[in-house]
């Protein structure tokens, strides 16, 4: 009986620390996430009406696409294209 106690109490003891583990990254996920969100404000920021919402989608996409060297690039010079 003892011995399944300990199995239990061990067993439980993993899945908090995975539930601690998932719970930092998240927290860290959030936090990149919202900067990444700000840096694209800002690059909007430096333009006015449809050249902003052109970067603002632009950017979006590369992020959707997962090229971060194009999106550094719009957020640098507001295209895609060199």
């Amino acid at each position: 009986m003892k011995n399944r106690y300990m199995e239990l109490y061990d067993l439980n003891k993993d899945l908090l620390n995975g539930y601690k583990i998932r719970c930092n990254n998240h927290t860290e996920l959030l936090g990149n996430l919202k900067a990444v969100n700000q840096a694209i404000q800002r690059a909007g920021r430096l333009r006015v009406g449809k050249p902003k919402n052109q970067v603002i989608t632009a950017c979006r996409d590369a992020i959707r696409s997962n090229n971060i060297n194009t999106l550094f690039r719009i957020m640098r010079v507001g295209t895609a294209s060199s």
